[in-house]
């Protein structure tokens, strides 16, 4: 019997720096502690790359980037491989991840996701624990972070490149563990497209996916031979002052894996301390809390299980909603005019439906997409 722990986002803000950088796991992890180290092989994701030095890329969103010193709690915590294939990997570029690929090998971390050449970044993470083979596959959307030819950064969304590797790693692995780092934040289901690509990978024999980069816990569906987990929230990553309690909120997953590889799985919320007071880490929900918090995600699950048209109408109502938002980007605005234009919805009066129909085929034609991201490209 092997036992794996897989957790989600880990950053450090200011409000807990301390307690990363002085190896405090009790602090930062509290009772959520044993079930780490009881693993076998605890994994989670590494959301910052690890810097001696400021090197920021220009890029759309927030720059993280933390001091090799975090790792003194991780390690302390007893998590010992961090997935890098995020969309914050690259935030200070190649020096950058270089200097996160060093510190993990000086504090002998497992690794995967992310390289100083694609090659690199492309490589699964393969390890045999008590004789079981144990693969992690890590992918991660395109959002300023990919690795290319010629050029570090996390390994991208290929699905060539994962048929090709998953033939291989079939016959020789006893579980596969699929990292996809990506989907809408803020975002408890999946996009339409992000599910068929999930079920693709389990359709090609990887035993689960686990979506991350929500930072909100997700639905999750037992499929075929697999199971897919939409989202497990951030986790040691302090939201505060944040009101959004969703961002506080999230899950462990504990996959019991048997000498026939039949699995238990379970699901272990926990809560950020700050949703409550003033305090840093996180906790085990109580039982009442994690009662209400997972009958929501259930409930959201058989829904989508039930109704084969669940994710495309919830995409449908989800995209209508930020209809003005995505406007104001496409037409160049700053964040005080797409705040006015989604109260106003001035543009609305601009974008008419011939505009719309020029707009609707340079996104959705892949010839046209593939010129305007070419012409972005080094914007």
């Amino acid at each position: 019997m092997v036992k794996l722990i897989i957790g989600g986002d880990i950053c450090v803000t200011k409000r807990d720096e301390k307690a990363f950088l002085g190896g405090d796991a009790q602090q930062l992890f509290t009772d959520v502690l044993p079930e780490i180290q009881a693993a076998d092989f605890a994994i989670a994701n590494l959301e910052t790359p690890l810097i001696n030095a400021q090197s920021p890329i220009k890029k759309s969103g927030a720059v993280f980037g933390n001091s090799p010193k975090m790792l003194n709690a991780i390690k302390q915590s007893g998590i010992t491989y961090l997935n890098l294939a995020n969309n914050h990997i690259l935030d200070h570029g190649k020096k950058g991840l270089k200097s996160t690929l060093e510190a993990l090998k000086e504090n002998q971390f497992d690794f995967s996701g992310a390289g100083e050449t694609l090659k690199d970044a492309s490589e699964p993470f393969r390890a045999t624990i008590k004789g079981k083979n144990i693969t992690v596959l890590s992918y991660a959307e395109n959002e300023f972070s990919i690795a290319e030819n010629g050029q570090s950064g996390a390994n991208p969304v290929d699905v060539i490149d994962f048929v090709t590797r998953i033939k291989a790693l079939k016959d020789s692995s006893d579980f596969i563990i699929l990292l996809y780092h990506g989907g809408k934040e803020n975002y408890h289901l999946p996009s339409p497209k992000q599910q068929k690509l999930c079920r693709f990978f389990v359709d090609q024999g990887v035993d689960m996916v686990v979506c991350q980069h929500s930072h909100t816990a997700g639905v999750y569906e037992a499929y075929n031979k697999g199971n897919i987990y939409y989202g497990q929230g951030n986790f040691v990553f302090d939201p505060y002052p944040l009101k959004r309690d969703w961002l506080y909120k999230g899950v462990l997953i504990e996959v019991v894996l048997h000498e026939d590889n039949s699995t238990d799985i379970q699901l272990i919320p926990y809560i950020h301390k700050s949703f409550f007071k003033d305090e840093i880490g996180v906790r085990k929900m109580t039982i009442e809390e994690a009662k209400l918090f997972m009958n929501h995600i259930d409930e959201a699950s058989q829904k989508m299980i039930k109704n084969p048209n669940y994710i495309q109408e919830e995409w449908l109502k989800l995209s209508k909603s930020l209809e003005n938002t995505y406007f104001s980007i496409l037409n160049g605005n700053g964040k005080v005019m797409r705040k006015l234009n989604e109260k106003l919805s001035w543009l609305k009066f601009i974008y008419k439906n011939d505009r719309k129909l020029v707009l609707k085929n340079i996104v959705t034609c892949e010839t046209h997409r593939e010129i305007v991201e070419t012409i972005l490209k080094d914007k």
